[in-house]
Formats: structure tokens, sequence, C-alpha cells
């Protein structure tokens, strides 16, 4: 076996541990998609090498020409797939078709040095899109993402290299060559290995917001508010600054549930969770504390903000306008405790205190604010 033939094997084996590592990644079903036609593309990969194993003939070298064309649009379609864009499938059939053509002819005529160059061009027209949309494009860019795009800027300024090396000095396409080979292992292990991480981390990005995120509104979970809340109040304390905690409960919500069963109830509390989310600052820091039952954090809040904040929540749920799913006349209203932090910062305890205030202000008559020790009329 040739020198070139075991770096051939090697390249093949190479792309075969790629695609099987990417069957251990289990993503989301929005992203099943995208992870298919990666694996498509290192499959193909991995067949364009096999050819090389045998003396080429025209055949051979059409079908390997057709694997390896298809290995690098496909990566393409990877890239408009993963970062959630219309992937342009006739455009990239017709290239597909057109590489592989131009690739076998001009290898068929020994044409090697215009062989080399019109790679280095379909390189360009793959790679450098690839690098723009995972670094400007994705979604929930991770650390791994710019990798695999830093990754096909080297693959493109691999063939470059070769192609300038060539055209110093024609005799030096054998360096030009040598370079290539030496660094390409390097760059398809790093595109196999960032591809892969990035869906990993996307999974563990994804476990920690479901660890912190109420599932039905979207909003914190109590877990997800401690952690807000604590890191707030240390510099809060720090600065002898205010703040203040609103426990907000939905009136009378079991009879929403008893008569518009629970589909009726979780969207009543979706659209007050949004609708409570509208009329706060981006500082403050709203949770669904279980049930129906919300808390709203109001970092540098003193008690008269608290009580303006408190009144527009009041006012502003009174006039929520429902889905026509629901009855015409129907209209939902909030109890709401209201405690203050300072010169107290105990989260605890003044949680107990809000909890003491929506427990008056139920025990008043409903719809109402209270304050922590102050019974405030509203």
């Amino acid at each position: 076996m040739t020198t070139e033939q075991i770096y051939t094997l090697a390249m093949m084996q190479l792309a075969l541990v790629i695609l099987i590592a990417s069957t251990r990644v289990d993503p989301p079903q929005a992203d099943v998609r995208s992870l298919r036609l990666f694996q498509l593309a290192v499959g193909c990969d991995a067949l364009s090498w096999l050819f090389y194993l045998w003396p080429m003939q025209p055949l051979l070298l059409l079908i390997s020409s057709l694997a390896a064309a298809t290995n690098f649009w496909l990566l393409l379609a990877f890239a408009f797939s993963r970062c959630n864009k219309t992937v342009p499938w006739p455009l990239l059939v017709l290239m597909i078709l057109l590489q592989a053509g131009i690739y076998t002819w001009l290898n068929l005529q020994q044409m090697e040095y215009t062989s080399l160059h019109f790679m280095t061009l379909i390189t360009a027209i793959v790679a450098l899109p690839i690098a723009w949309l995972f670094w400007y494009q994705k979604p929930n860019r991770t650390v791994s993402d710019q990798g695999f795009a830093v990754v096909m800027l080297c693959w493109f300024l691999v063939c470059v290299l070769r192609t300038v090396t060539v055209e110093i000095h024609e005799d030096w396409i054998l360096s030009g060559y040598l370079v290539s080979q030496v660094l390409w292992p390097g760059i398809m292990a790093a595109y196999g290995l960032f591809v892969i991480t990035g869906y990993l981390e996307e999974t563990q990005q994804r476990l920690k917001a479901e660890a912190v995120l109420d599932p039905l509104t979207g909003q914190l979970n109590r877990r997800g508010l401690t952690e807000a809340v604590n890191s707030s109040l240390a510099y809060l304390q720090r600065h002898q600054q205010p703040a203040a905690l609103l426990m907000l409960d939905l009136d009378h919500f079991k009879r929403v549930n008893d008569q518009f069963g629970h589909d009726g109830g979780d969207l009543v509390l979706v659209q007050t969770a949004l609708a409570i989310k509208t009329m706060l600052r981006q500082s403050d820091v709203l949770a669904r504390f279980g049930g129906e039952e919300f808390l709203v954090f109001l970092p540098a809040a003193n008690r008269d903000m608290a009580a303006v904040t408190a009144q527009r929540l009041l006012d502003g749920i009174r006039q929520l306008e429902w889905p026509a799913s629901m009855p015409e006349d129907y209209q939902l209203t909030i109890s709401i405790g209201v405690s203050v932090f300072g010169p107290d910062y105990d989260f605890g305890r003044q949680l107990r205190l809000a909890d003491q205030a929506l427990y008056r202000a139920k025990q008043n008559g409903r719809d109402r604010i209270e304050f922590a020790g102050i019974a405030a009329d509203s």
C-alpha cells in the first residue's frame, strides 16, 4: 500500500469516526434535520476518499467528484438549516452537478493547476457563507459555533495558501499539496468536533433554562426567582438601596378551571404573565411562584414606587382583553401583597411578609393591594 493510499484510508476513517460520534447527539426535534444534513455531508466525505484507494479511472473519478461535491454543498445546506434559514435546494443541486462535472473534466484533461484553483474558488463560495452564517445569523450562538466559523475560514485559507504556493512557482505544487495534507486532518477533526459540541452546548443551555423557567408561562420559576433576587439584593444592600416584593394571586382562579377547564386556566395564566411582563420595567423580575401566584421583584424601588407599580398591575389586569374562546363578560382581578426591603434585606422574611399582606388582601375582599404591616385600600 502506497503512502497516498494510507493517507486516504486515514482520512476516510476520520470521517467515519466523526459520523459515528454525531449519532450520539440527541438534539431537539427542530434541529434533527440539520444534524442529518451534517451526517450526510460527512458520509459523502468518507465516500469521496474511498475511491482514491484505487487507480483513478474516469468512472471512479466521476463518482468521487460527485461525493466530494455533495459533501461541500451539504455542509452549506447544513449551515442554512442550523441557522433557521431556508435551504436553496435547486441551486445547491445545480452546484453539485456543475462542480462534479467540471472537476472530473479538468482532471481527465490533466489540468492540475486549473483544477487546484477551481477547488479554491469552490471552497470560497462554500466556506465563507458558512462562516458568516454561524458567526452572524445563528440564533443562540455558542462558543462552538464561533469555533466552527473560524475552522471554515481556516479551510479557505489553507486552499488559498496552496493556490498561492503554486502561483509563486509551479514546481512548488508538491509543497502546496503537502501543506494542505498536513493541515486538512486537523481542520476536518476540528469542524466535526465543533459541530458536535455545538449541539451539546445548546442542550446544556436548554437544560439550564428549563431548571429556572416555568414551562407554561415561560417566566422564571421559584428557583430562578431566588437566584435572580439574591444576586440583586447583594448589590442593593451594599449600596443601601430599597427594593420591593409584590406577591400576586389571581382571584377566584379555581372557578376558571371549573368553568373553562384546565386549558382555559392555562390560557389565563399565560395571558396574565404576558400582561404583567409588559407593565414592568426591564430591570424588574417576574416569576410564577406556583399555581395562580406570581411574584414581582422591584429593585431600587421604594414604597411609593411599589404602590404605583402595584396599582398599575391591578388596573391593567382588570382591563385585559381575552381571546374569543373566553366569554365576552369575563374579567380577571388580582390581589397583591407588598413588602419593602431595607433595612431588612432577608428575602425569606420579606417573602413571608408579602404572603401575609396578600392573605389580608384576599380576606378583605380581593381585587386590592395590601402592604406588609399597613392596610392600603385600592
